[in-house]
């Protein structure tokens, strides 16, 4: 089939997702830092604690205008909740194609007569991106409980639940925000590999993505499978 080169990711949604990646990254940092026995010694714990506390409300701030981006420019209809039962299939598939070292037959189709994509992204993204909304909320949510304990006692008192060894609510509520960000960076490794093997890298970089043309008539339209 014919390629062309088209615009998948606008400037703004780059700027976004690199945004987002440094601040996970000082998150990641400073979150080390903190702690009885801290993974870097390098950084003062009073230090980290505030970066941390700082870069953690700008996090949020930036999720949630990446989110409300993410609507408005119409790419959340290849997200939909209806899409995750595909999702899951595919998933599956990816699993049995790599234990059988076969590629996995899905490729994005552009329509250059509509100017817009027919089949846009990988089914599992759709499960990785609502993996990313479940862990920005329980980490957002644990993050604000630590910090103002008083104002989140029924979170702390949850958690204190789910973890009843931990002597106080509040230690409690910091072992799940330390669990909560090592299945962040594993979601966020994954995501890079997956980025990496279908050849997404240049787009999130420079916006453009190379990509196959359809030919003829087709049925599929974007968001028709939402």
């Amino acid at each position: 089939m014919k390629k062309i080169t088209v615009k998948r990711h606008s400037k703004l949604f780059i700027f976004l997702h690199w945004l987002m990646v440094l601040e996970a990254a000082i998150l990641l940092i400073t979150g080390l830092a903190l702690g009885p026995n801290p993974a870097i010694k390098a950084i003062h714990p009073f230090t980290a604690r505030s970066l941390h506390i700082v870069v953690g409300f700008f996090f949020i701030g930036t999720t949630v205008f990446f989110f409300y981006y993410f609507v408005i420019s119409g790419e959340y209809m290849w997200f939909g909740l209806r899409r995750l039962w595909e999702a899951i299939d595919f998933f599956f598939d990816e699993i049995r194609h790599f234990l059988l070292r076969k590629p996995v037959a899905h490729k994005p189709l552009y329509d250059p007569k509509r100017g817009d994509y027919i089949l846009k992204i990988i089914p599992t993204e759709v499960l990785a991106w609502w993996g990313w909304v479940f862990l920005w909320i329980l980490l957002g949510i644990t993050g604000l409980a630590i910090i103002f304990p008083n104002s989140f006692g029924l979170v702390l008192r949850f958690c204190h639940a789910l973890v009843p060894d931990w002597v106080e609510a509040l230690s409690s509520t910091q072992a799940i925000h330390g669990f909560l960000a090592i299945l962040f960076v594993i979601l966020a490794m994954i995501h890079a590999y997956a980025s990496w093997k279908f050849g997404m890298i240049k787009s999130i970089i420079t916006g453009d993505h190379e990509v196959e043309v359809v030919e003829g008539e087709v049925n599929i339209k974007p968001g028709n499978e939402l």
